[in-house]
């Protein structure tokens, strides 16, 4: 059957075996840069505020869902967040046993639309949602401007 004639039988379709060469190349974008870049240089946490409607998101975003308008500020995120949602991790991705199981957790933080999905720095059977914590940030000069220049949420306390 030629390529351009339908195929309405599954069986017929046909295929080659091997493998194709994929590379991609996501950037951040703009928002996302300018956070990473926040990040790296002043250990600065980041959302985004809509001046029409006053919504806040983090991460960041250039555009207001609400509104339709360009946003323009950026907004310091407190210092401290919440814990919606825990996660006791036990293998890595390629399904090896990790050696000591890690605690993942989704951090809010109030008055902001969305949040981190990030390691809690607190042992397995401390994880539970509503846990106050605080970002826990690599040195300065040992930040490359990632998401992992966050080591992670550790228990806010005195």
């Amino acid at each position: 059957m030629p390529f351009t004639e339908r195929t309405r039988d599954p069986r017929a379709y046909r295929h080659w075996p091997g493998h194709v060469e994929a590379d991609y190349l996501y950037t951040s974008g703009v928002a996302a840069d300018h956070f990473f870049r926040e990040l790296r240089d002043h250990g600065r946490l980041l959302g985004a505020r809509c001046t029409k409607c006053g919504r806040q998101w983090v991460p960041p975003k250039l555009f207001c869902e609400e509104c339709f308008v360009e946003v323009h500020d950026w907004v310091d995120l407190p210092r401290e967040g919440r814990v919606a949602a825990t996660c006791v991790v036990r293998v890595d991705p390629h399904g090896t046993p990790l050696g000591t199981p890690e605690v993942w957790g989704f951090i809010r933080f109030q008055g902001f639309e969305g949040g981190f999905v990030h390691r809690l720095l607190i042992s397995p059977t401390r994880a539970r949602a509503g846990l106050t914590v605080r970002a826990v940030l690599k040195p300065d000069g040992a930040r490359s401007g990632a998401i992992t220049d966050i080591e992670g949420f550790a228990p806010a306390g005195p």
